[in-house]
């Protein structure tokens, strides 16, 4: 029996048009969402209207036509990346006429689409468009004013995918611009007449375009099922999605079983559990980019420096393959990417040259040994202007497979998949904001409280293991943390994991270390601090004895 868009993927049966079948049955899944047009949809046909109303604008040469235009290249959710756009208009600031006329050439309404599309690539400047990547959006969305359901916008990566799911013939990516935009425009006719034949109805190419963005770039629904979830993604390349509530709950018998057995060894010798170092691989795996965030005293940069020295398979720091920076106010840009630096010539005199920051060098590491692991560690993420320091790599963050050009270089530049960042973040401090909505999409977030995995029992663990006559420790710090109340706030366990540790030492650590931390929290309310002794928290044992020691002598 032929089988039909609604059946199960893995019941597709192997034919001519297979692959086509598998493709659609994901991409209904999402075009019968009632909100799909919404989402996917009619943004695009918003930013149409403010484009038209420029075009509309250098026709009847109204002199400030390009504002429109300019309206039309910003907005969060935009198929022009903001770089490809933000050197558009600086095009058009250095060269305002050049632009004028290569748009009346791409909006020439008795031109043929090819010969508009033609022109306008060959009036874009090559030093600042390169790529097919900068080139092929702007030019694609630019030319959708001349009617958006026939000339949808095109972006690089996701087509490239959809090609490959489909097993679509394509050209070589070195072939002419136009005939790339034209075969990109051919492939929407065949989704269309591939959607038909299934009984699915594909309204015209932008509802098309839309379909291959639903499938490529959104991924499973969070409302689906984490079976249909996993299939989709095990569809599309990625590792599958884990079902755990919380990370208290032991993961899916996959994960371990994917888990590499020296994971295992890790796992003992730091004293956390096996699954949760599972957790963070397999997340690691799939957005290559994650922050362990939680109050200080963690091990938050230690197990994030164990784990990067483990999946790069080093046995200690290697500049080359493992990397840490510390984010921190005056921190910018120019010291994590790329900046000018003053230094000396070879006659003494002073200049300034172009020097790579730890982000540049471990990428370009990470490229010249694609089969290894190379891991940079961002300690305290959220010291740093993280939206100055970070700039144009937000999209690189989310695009892998993409290249851009930086501030200060023409050259294209890109992460490659086998970089993977790891960021620390201190929730105690609360004077610096959280980072903001767009990176931490970007980000899986795994917690580091005292009271779950991987940190929960930790203390005990080590106490038992290294100084059994301290386990009074744990106790204590747990009583603290109980009052405390405040899982951002509480006191981590590094405080006392010393080799020398003994009840000097936790005094000390007590007086100096907890105590002004509690000051701090506690600061307009000291009479609070009664409460978090030492000697009040190592009740009930201590009481009993005090109690003992300083009773009055009973009458014979």
């Amino acid at each position: 029996m032929t089988a039909t868009i609604e059946s199960c993927p893995s019941a597709i049966e192997a034919e001519a048009s297979s692959a086509w079948r598998e493709f659609l049955y994901w991409g209904k899944r999402h075009h019968d969402w009632p909100e799909f047009d919404a989402v996917e949809r009619d943004y695009k046909l918003v930013l149409v209207e403010k484009l038209q109303r420029g075009k509309e604008a250098l026709f009847n040469d109204d002199p400030n036509w390009f504002d429109h235009v300019k309206r039309s290249l910003s907005g969060g959710a935009h198929p022009v990346h903001f770089i490809a756009a933000d050197n558009f208009r600086k095009w058009h600031d250095a060269q305002p006429e050049e632009v004028a006329t290569a748009l009346r050439s791409l909006w020439n309404e008795s031109a043929e689409p090819a010969v508009r599309v033609r022109l306008f690539d060959e009036a874009l400047p090559q030093d600042t468009f390169k790529s097919r990547g900068a080139r092929l959006p702007l030019i694609s969305f630019l030319h959708m004013v001349m009617d958006p359901t026939r000339f949808p916008p095109y972006r690089v990566t996701p087509i490239q995918k959809a090609y490959e799911l489909t097993e679509f013939d394509s050209l070589h990516w070195q072939a002419p611009m136009v005939d790339q935009y034209f075969e990109f425009l051919g492939f929407l006719d065949l989704l269309i007449a591939e959607a038909a034949a299934v009984g699915m109805t594909v309204k015209d190419r932008l509802d098309a375009q839309g379909i291959i963005w639903s499938v490529v770039v959104w991924g499973p629904s969070e409302k689906w099922s984490i079976k249909d979830q996993n299939a989709m993604l095990r569809y599309l390349g990625r590792e599958p999605k884990l079902e755990a509530q919380g990370l208290t709950n032991a993961i899916e018998a996959e994960v371990a079983e994917d888990t590499d057995s020296s994971l295992a060894d890790l796992a003992n010798r730091l004293l956390v559990n096996e699954e949760s170092l599972g957790l963070i691989q397999q997340l690691l795996s799939d957005k290559r980019q994650m922050i362990f965030y939680g109050p200080p005293g963690t091990g938050k940069t230690f197990i994030a420096r164990e784990l990067a020295r483990h999946f790069a398979g080093v046995d200690a720091d290697v500049n080359e393959r493992v990397r840490l920076v510390q984010f921190h106010p005056s921190y910018a840009y120019e010291d994590f990417v790329q900046g000018f630096r003053p230094e000396q010539g070879p006659n003494g005199e002073s200049r300034f040259a172009l020097v790579d920051g730890p982000l540049v060098q471990i990428a370009e590491q990470a490229h010249s040994q694609p089969d290894v692991t190379h891991v940079l560690i961002i300690d305290e993420i959220n010291r740093g202007n993280v939206a100055k320091v970070l700039g144009e790599l937000y999209f690189l963050l989310e695009y892998r497979d993409e290249a851009i050009t930086l501030q200060y270089s023409s050259d294209e530049f890109s992460l490659p998949k086998n970089l993977w960042i790891i960021g620390t973040m201190n929730t105690a401090d609360r004077s610096i904001a959280l980072i903001d909505a767009a990176l931490r999409r970007r980000f899986y977030f795994m917690p580091f409280f005292p009271d779950q995995p991987p940190i929960e029992g930790l203390l005990r663990r080590w106490l038992a293991k290294n100084k059994p006559d301290m386990l009074w420790v744990a106790d204590v710090v747990d009583r603290a943390n109980a009052l405390l109340g405040d899982r951002h706030g509480a006191i981590g366990p590094s405080y006392f994991m010393k080799d020398d540790l003994d009840e000097q030492w936790v005094e000390r650590i007590w007086k100096h270390a907890i105590t002004p931390y509690l000051e701090e929290q506690f600061f307009g309310e000291e009479e609070r601090l009664e409460e978090f002794s030492l000697k009040r928290l190592r009740a009930p044992e201590l009481a009993a004895s005090e109690t003992l020691d300083d009773a009055p002598p009973q009458p014979a």
